[in-house]
């Protein structure tokens, strides 16, 4: 038992050093305890890089980053760290199961990595230990990075105690030949990453010397070389490679600078020329048009959002959410929560068999997060919680930015709430 604030259940998972619970607070919210491994409680190393974990965590506020809610010392003087309850599959195992994710749902899950490792990085951290199974995904593609028990601060990735630590496959080679955790180590690991998305395998595997030494005496063979079949352009191809370089310096140099290298490569750039209104409520559509060097666009790419001022089906569905968000109103204004809640659930449900075409799916978000808004309004806080990425991950394919910021604050608000103070807290919100 850390302490009396939380009551410890089923073991979710035990790495080398820590092992993770499911627990829950007095005041009956779920969420996840790591502690060391009962058997390394004695070794200083460890419980020190727990309680280094916790304090980093703190630090990074990001929907695709797991979240510290809480951390201190248990009665037997081992720290805990209390986390949110993440949801999802190892992102290694949803690879395992389809031999390579999608195009599309690459570039979904890619996406997400790269904005949380962003994120890590703006707060001075570093990771150090991204793979594909320290990244969960869940059943609507929602990231969450998690794990960061070998994390630095960028201040501090000089401190080392000689060891080598991490999974070699997903290893720089200056991070494999015994160098600090650094920015460009990470980006290494997101770009075998994506590589595994791609191709359903890491660049080079096999024991750690095999690695390092085919890393450096051999090129990394290009993802459209070893998935010939999936469509894999050239100008993803080289994004991947540059951030494979067996140099460094020749990386890319920030996760900033590799997001937009890769947005590019997919195509995604949309130039938004109608926003939404400042009302949650309005009706108004978003519409976006795609800004291309091309005169025209006769084929829109799958999965990207089209002019669907085009589209009759994207009128349809659009005059369908605006007249859900309108009854909705007039319950609300009637103090009918339920009511109206069960109602925007029923709407939802209705579109489903359309949001399988960006164009419906480009407006779903406004559902979405009014009833992320009212589920928390009826204390279920989970529920409004995962209801927020999702509404923020489709408002993410407008490229309207009103509607990216409407998500985005909404987010802020359910899912990064300010953190109590570690010791002593009365634990999570």
């Amino acid at each position: 038992m850390p302490n009396d604030q939380y009551k410890l259940g089923e073991l979710l998972g035990r790495g080398g050093m820590g092992q993770v619970h499911i627990a829950r607070h007095r005041s009956g919210r779920i969420v996840a305890v790591k502690r060391v491994r009962n058997t390394l409680s004695s070794d200083r190393l460890v419980v020190d890089r727990l309680t280094d974990e916790a304090r980093l965590l703190r630090t990074v506020s990001h929907p695709n980053v797991v979240r510290a809610l809480d951390h201190g010392t248990s009665s037997d003087g081992l720290p805990f760290l209390v986390m949110d309850r993440a949801y999802g599959t190892p992102l290694h195992q949803l690879i395992a199961q389809h031999g390579w994710l999608p195009l599309e749902r690459t570039v979904a899950i890619a996406e997400q990595l790269l904005a949380g490792i962003a994120a890590v990085h703006d707060a001075k951290v570093v990771h150090a230990d991204l793979k594909s199974h320290n990244i969960l995904v869940d059943d609507v593609d929602i990231v969450t990075i998690i794990d960061f028990g070998l994390a630095r601060t960028m201040s501090n990735s000089t401190a080392s105690n000689g060891m080598v630590a991490g999974t070699p496959a997903y290893m720089a080679p200056e991070m494999i030949a015994g160098a600090h955790p650094s920015v460009t180590g990470d980006i290494y690991a997101i770009g075998t990453v994506i590589y595994e998305m791609l191709t359903g395998s890491t660049p080079f595997s096999g024991h750690i010397s095999t690695i390092l030494t085919r890393q450096l005496s051999e090129p990394v063979e290009p993802p459209s070389v070893r998935a010939p079949e999936l469509g894999i352009t050239a100008a993803i191809d080289r994004v991947v490679l540059r951030a494979l370089d067996p140099s460094p310096l020749t990386r890319y140099q920030t996760v900033h600078e590799l997001a937009a290298a890769f947005a590019a490569a997919i195509d995604t750039r949309i130039e938004p020329v109608l926003a939404v209104g400042s009302d949650m409520w309005s009706d108004r559509p978003t519409v976006e048009r795609h800004v291309s060097e091309r005169p025209t666009v006769e084929h829109p790419r799958p999965g990207r959002a089209a002019d669907h001022a085009m589209d009759p089906q994207a009128d349809r569905t659009g005059f369908i959410i605006a007249a859900a968000l309108t009854h909705a109103q007039r319950l609300l204004d009637e103090h009918r929560v339920a009511k109206a809640v069960e109602e925007l659930e029923a709407t939802l449900a209705q579109l489903a068999p359309v949001l399988d075409t960006e164009a419906s799916r480009s407006e779903v978000w406004r559902i979405e997060t009014v009833l992320a808004a009212l589920y928390d309004l009826l204390g279920k806080q989970e529920r409004a919680r995962r209801m927020a990425l999702v509404a923020y991950r489709h408002a993410l394919k407008t490229g309207c930015p009103l509607a990216e910021g409407r998500a985005s604050i909404l987010v802020d608000r359910l899912v990064a709430r300010p953190r109590r103070t570690a010791r002593g807290s009365s634990g999570p919100r």
